[in-house]
């Protein structure tokens, strides 16, 4: 079973059209890792559905300001020069964030994200970096095994947005033909 737009789109409360254009993206991104399967397809719906309500890539709102405290010179997010905090805030289906980040998926997704950073915005580019973040993160098995709490800690690191995340899949999972 493959979920589809006219199934994501009410259990999201997105915009069917939104769902039409990227859902598919993001399909043939966890296809070509060989990684898409009903759990996979779950986790991945559920994860972007937990970031964004429109199911579509966003850059992370704030100011100079905010960008400078949050993520200038952070040297674990690979962030050295003046002005990479706002430079390499969170853009993408999930925020891809820092200077080591970009340059990472970048080579990843054969995009120079690190001299073009909303190159991340861009719909098929941020369903590849969709794609490989689940499956570098080790989403795939947790998900096979049904540790949604693992899923969720492996995608955004904390149980944070667990309410809407765990929300959106419970009816994804009742749709399956057996238990994922």
């Amino acid at each position: 079973m493959h979920y589809t737009a006219d199934i994501i789109a009410p259990i999201l409360h997105a915009p069917l059209a939104n769902v039409q254009a990227h859902w598919p993206l993001v399909v043939e991104a966890l296809a070509a890792l060989k990684i898409l399967d009903p759990a996979v397809e779950a986790a991945a719906i559920a994860t972007i559905g937990s970031e964004s309500y429109l199911f579509a890539p966003e850059k992370e709102a704030g100011s100079e300001a905010y960008f400078r405290r949050m993520y200038e010179f952070d040297r674990s997010l690979g962030n050295v020069e003046s002005g990479d905090g706002a430079r390499y805030c969170g853009r993408g289906f999930i925020p891809l964030v820092g200077r080591s980040a970009y340059a990472r998926f970048g080579k990843l997704v054969d995009a120079d994200l690190v001299e073009h950073p909303d190159l991340a915005m861009e719909p098929p580019v941020a369903a590849r970096i969709l794609a490989y973040d689940l499956m570098l993160k080790g989403v795939p098995k947790a998900a096979a095994e049904g540790d949604w709490v693992k899923v969720r800690r492996l995608v955004h690191g904390d149980l944070s947005g667990w309410k809407r995340f765990n929300g959106i899949l419970i009816p994804l999972l009742k749709l399956l033909p057996e238990k994922v």
